[in-house]
């Protein structure tokens, strides 16, 4: 479009045409024009939802993770397959070379056979199997849900850390121009003889600390943003900005579950607690299956097969047709001593079982201990914000008093440099505080199984 529209012009200049077309013509090509100008020097920002959804997608854990289930589901399908009968096929040529009365008599024989089994009954195992064989799938599935948890949580703490340097960057500008009107204000003072020249030189030195400090507030975020593209696994050639959105802690704050709902609902929700529950349920039909030895088992079994010899005078067709066998049999194995092994396994299982219960029981104490705590910390952090920021009300106050004061030669630098450095505390303490405590939020929603974002 581009280049259209400069090739319009072109021929418009050449053609002597340009100095009779309307301004409005003129005006119409540079709004067309202008939009495409716009768009090559935009470029794209990521926000927290984009993020997570692109390092869940790209993650090579959680790939890894999707070939577990894949893997999980191959064996459930070969524990199937097991109640189906085989099928085999055999064709055999033999050599026989007897010696006679005077000489060597060679012949040579031809075999095929065709055979399958069946198993009946192995005392449940195999129902059993196939129900452990599922409940693996499932554990495969939530393994990979944890994963992506894990993710979320990091990324989610990374973007915040971005966020946070980012503001703090902001604030440190505004206090390098204050800065920059106090030192203007100080050389006129100075030149109207109401302070020292050791106070312009304090006001100036102060100055270079807030540049300094704002130098540190910059290289933070370009640190933190690097980090967060080296999580999203983004190649290092790639361009990559983040979407800075505007946050607001009350609306965040809004809605409060009660500490009880938080545990009932994490309980209910959480991937980690839902597979120890499922390897309890695997645990225990291992206990099953371990039982099934105890049980006698019941097998099928059919076989055809046919033979040829050429020591006969029939053809290979006549032979096989006359020399014909068909079989099918029943085979019923009653276990009556194995040397203990089947109650070793029994009794190894059963430890297993305990032990799983055991697992989830510590599974679920974790959780809502952690749960417990990110709580506490979304409260802490909702009073630790909001008495930052009456503190920041009234620093600022005093601070907007003392700077008038010593405009008008009322107060001294020391004395401002002091107010401005509660001013900057306060400050500083508003923005760690609101993120700690939209953090803390963040941590509690995903406790809960709430999607995370801003």
């Amino acid at each position: 479009m581009e280049l259209l529209c400069a090739q319009i012009i072109l021929l418009m200049i050449n053609k002597n045409i340009i100095l009779k077309i309307k301004p409005l013509v003129l005006v119409v090509l540079v709004i067309i024009n202008k939009p495409l100008f716009a768009q090559d020097k935009q470029t794209q920002t990521w926000d927290l939802n984009q993020c997570l959804n692109y390092a869940v997608e790209h993650s090579i854990q959680v790939k890894k993770k999707q070939l577990e289930v894949a893997s999980s589901e191959s064996s459930l399908y070969k524990v199937k397959s097991e109640r189906l009968p085989n099928l085999s096929a055999s064709v055999s040529e033999s050599f026989n070379n007897a010696k006679g009365t005077n000489s060597w008599d060679m012949s040579n024989g031809t075999s095929a056979d065709l055979s399958s089994s069946l198993s009946l009954y192995q005392g449940g195992a195999i129902n059993n199997s196939i129900k452990q064989s599922k409940l693996n799938v499932d554990i495969a599935n939530l393994d990979v849900e944890i994963t992506k948890n894990s993710i979320v949580l990091s990324l989610t703490q990374a973007y915040l850390n971005v966020l946070y340097a980012k503001e703090s960057r902001d604030y440190y500008k505004e206090v390098v121009a204050t800065s920059e009107k106090q030192v203007l204000r100080s050389r006129e003072l100075l030149k109207a003889g109401s302070i020292a020249r050791s106070d312009l030189a304090q006001i100036e030195a102060q100055l270079a600390n807030d540049k300094y400090s704002l130098v540190q507030a910059d290289n933070t975020l370009t640190t933190r943003t690097t980090t967060l593209k080296q999580l999203l696994e983004i190649p290092v050639r790639d361009t990559f900005s983040v979407f800075f959105p505007e946050i607001d802690l009350k609306n965040e704050y809004s809605i409060l579950p009660s500490k009880l709902d938080a545990f009932d609902k994490a309980l209910s929700v959480r991937p980690e607690i839902k597979s120890s529950q499922i390897n309890k349920n695997v645990a225990e039909l291992d206990l099953l299956i371990a039982k099934s030895g105890y049980l006698p088992s019941l097998s099928m079994s059919a076989n055809y097969s046919t033979n040829y010899s050429n020591v006969k005078d029939i053809g290979l067709g006549s032979q096989f047709n006359d020399n014909q066998n068909q079989m099918v049999g029943f085979k019923l194995s009653i276990p009556i001593f194995s040397r203990n092994e089947t109650k070793t396994t029994v009794q190894q299982k059963r430890i297993n079982l305990e032990n799983a219960q055991l697992t989830l029981q510590e599974t679920e104490k974790t959780l809502l201990q952690e749960v417990e705590s990110a709580y506490q910390s979304v409260e802490i952090g909702k009073s630790r914000y909001d008495a930052a920021v009456t503190q920041l009300e009234s620093v600022s106050e005093s601070y907007r008093l003392v700077e008038d004061q010593f405009n008008l030669g009322i107060k001294n630098t020391i004395e401002l440099l002091n107010a401005k450095s509660n001013l900057l505390n306060a400050k500083t303490e508003v923005i760690q505080s609101k993120y700690n405590a939209i953090l803390s939020k963040k941590i509690l929603d995903f406790y809960m199984g709430i999607s995370i974002s801003l």
